[in-house]
């Protein structure tokens, strides 16, 4: 189970000299880098959009959008269903475990159904240099036997390397993981997950104990959040500091810590939180379930809108007495309970792995473009600062105040044009922070479509509003395998297409086959490899003038045609000189291929009969005008 974190030793390394500190030059440097980043501010407004705007790796197992939850095996959170289960083991080299102990078995891999996701904590320590040869027998077998489960599973192994002296050595750690990556990367069903401690020890770099891009799949990460240093209401400043606990205690600063060392080391991959909570109780009963609550709401609040990339979240829900300094089970104090049921609504949380998101949370900006209804929330920081207020103000009026992160206000009934929306930031009714941007209210943009009468079969519950083409168009590529939903029985119609995924969709409705080449940002790991190299193998797609592909890109209303168009021209077919009927300009480049989607009653229109060749497609147009396509072609 949870492997409890020598504070008390890591404090001596702060003031003191260690035998067993890897290098005291690091305190110094590594305690002012703690310091800088916990006195810069951070002040940010967002507005929930659409799926296709999270971000995403392609890593093994990753979602599209949204973030996976859990708990240990046997620690639910009660009324919480779980996206991932995780189980906890220990590998503790020794002469039983060698290969004159333990004969090679060889067990075959189970092909996973892709239902299940598993979290699999294998835990590994060794202040001695580890011969993994001599284990091969073991170490294979233990992979085999998780192969064989028939799950996706994210092995988690030699965690938390970089604290209480797990290795002095960092490259025995490094031999020790690239050994069993190696390994465990020849199954299907398994992804390498390399998870330091976040705030690990002020005499080590995470760097210095990183196996490299090529053997991770995901970053992991423990991250607890603990009212003081030690339960030492009097620790010191540097403690604090150090450990980001007592003032400035903060779930999210501390994931800060992970993807600020992310980012300065280009590392792109999901985040996975193998073990994490907050600390509401000291042994001796001292409550802390009011300061607790506030955290909890950062922690699953916050955290995923200031850093999408932290996909997955396991709460460790676990009481080990007396070798913690505070109790992590919040399942059991009602008051913490209930605000972890309420935060995990949140339609970004994914309790079903073979489901996404349909939601991200986007920056607002100067100049976006919203709907007539818009969804806010806020992030704010300060050193030393637990609680703020926000306030919302639409076109100069106050609308809304909140102190609660992820402080959430819907707007409702936006008219069409620019509107101003301002938050302020208060700590203790002091005004500290305005942020403003101006949004714009585009106008009515429905499609116009064939007048259908509903065939039946599209069973997405968020369907209903659509027109009667849409759901038939639906309905008949669900069954045809080309298109399917985005999560939880929805197939968010209104939520752009990328470039990716029209090329995904195109591939499975013609039933091309693999190319041999692709774009230089369409890497072999990437799930959009072969649909994108098939597409460009049968030359319906180009790139763009530097090369590249954009995978992540909406497509356009011309983009679209132009693909489909491309495809009706190697079956024979040509346009005519027919005038287009569009009231508003085409690009000279997709004239002809936008003439002959019209000529074939595959285009759509806008209201006044505009056609916006420029304009994102929407899941729902996307799917009209690939069933319009192939029944021309199938004629």
């Amino acid at each position: 189970m949870k492997k409890i974190i020598s504070l008390v030793l890591v404090s001596a390394v702060i003031f003191s000299t260690s035998v067993f500190a890897k290098s005291n030059d690091l305190i110094g440097p590594n305690l002012d880098k703690m310091r800088d980043m916990l006195y810069e501010e951070d002040f940010r407004v967002f507005a929930e959009s659409g799926a296709e705007n999270y971000v995403y790796y392609g890593a093994k197992f990753e979602p599209r959008s949204g973030s996976i939850i859990g708990t240990p095996f046997n620690c639910d959170f009660d009324g919480i269903d779980n996206g991932i289960k995780t189980y906890y083991e220990w590998f503790t080299p020794s002469k039983e475990l060698k290969n004159y102990n333990v004969p090679r078995e060889e067990k075959a891999e189970k092909k996973s159904d892709h239902k299940t996701l598993i979290g699999w904590n294998w835990n590994f320590a060794s202040k001695v240099p580890v011969n993994m040869n001599e284990y091969e027998n073991y170490v294979k077998n233990y992979i085999d036997n998780l192969a064989a489960r028939g799950e996706d599973i994210l092995l988690v192994f030699g965690k938390e390397m970089n604290i209480d002296d797990n290795f002095i050595d960092e490259q025995v750690f490094i031999d020790c993981f690239r050994y069993v990556a190696d390994y465990a990367h020849t199954k299907e069903n398994i992804a390498m997950v390399w998870a330091p401690n976040d705030t690990g020890g002020l005499d080590t770099r995470l760097i210095d104990f990183y196996p490299g891009n090529e053997y991770v799949d995901w970053i992991g990460c423990s991250l607890y959040s603990m009212p003081y240093f030690t339960g030492d209401p009097n620790a010191s400043e540097g403690s604090n500091i150090g450990f980001i606990m007592g003032p400035y205690a903060n779930p999210v600063m501390r994931a800060k810590l992970i993807h600020n060392f992310m980012a300065e080391n280009n590392i792109k991959k999901p985040v996975f939180i193998t073990e994490g909570g907050v600390g509401y109780e000291t042994p001796d009963g001292e409550d802390f379930s009011g300061w607790a609550v506030q955290q909890l709401r950062k922690y699953y609040g916050e955290m995923v809108r200031v850093y999408p990339e932290f996909k997955c979240i396991v709460a460790f829900n676990n009481y080990v007495p007396p070798g913690d300094y505070y109790r992590y089970d919040m399942g059991s104090n009602p008051m913490l309970l209930e605000n972890i049921q309420m935060l995990t609504q949140d339609p970004v949380y994914i309790k079903d792995y073979t489901k996404n998101s349909d939601v991200s949370y986007v920056g607002l900006y100067n100049g976006m473009e919203v709907g007539e209804t818009l969804k806010l929330s806020a992030y704010g920081y300060q050193p030393k600062v637990q609680w703020m207020k926000v306030k919302y103000f639409v076109d100069g009026r106050e609308v809304h105040l909140t102190e609660y992160p992820p402080y959430k206000y819907t707007v409702k009934g936006l008219s069409e044009g620019n509107h101003t929306i301002r938050t302020e930031f208060f700590v203790n009714d002091n005004h500290v922070k305005t942020l403003e941007s101006t949004v714009n209210v585009k106008a009515n943009t429905n499609r116009e479509y064939n007048d259908e009468s509903y065939k039946g079969g599209c069973d997405y519950s968020d369907m209903d509003g659509m027109s009667a083409e849409v759901r038939n168009a639906v309905a008949a590529l669900t069954e045809k395998g080309v298109v399917s939903g985005v999560g939880d029985n929805k197939f968010a119609p209104l939520s752009n297409v990328t470039r990716a995924e029209i090329s995904s969709m195109l591939v499975r409705a013609l039933g091309l086959s693999e190319g041999e080449d692709t774009f230089p940002d369409v890497s072999r790991d990437k799930w959009y490899y072969k649909p994108v190299s098939a597409a460009k193998k049968a030359g319906l797609i180009d790139g763009f003038e530097d090369g590249t592909f954009r995978p992540d890109n909406s497509v356009t209303n011309e983009q679209v045609i132009a693909i489909l168009a491309k495809h009706m021209e190697k079956l024979g077919m040509k346009a005519g000189n027919t005038s287009l009927p569009y009231t508003d300009k085409i690009n000279i480049w997709a004239e002809r291929f936008v003439r002959l989607g019209w000529e074939n009653g595959i285009t759509l229109s806008y209201e006044n009969n505009m056609f916006r060749g420029e304009t994102a497609v929407t899941r729902a147009d996307c799917a009209v005008m690939i069933n319009r396509f192939l029944k021309v072609i199938e004629k």
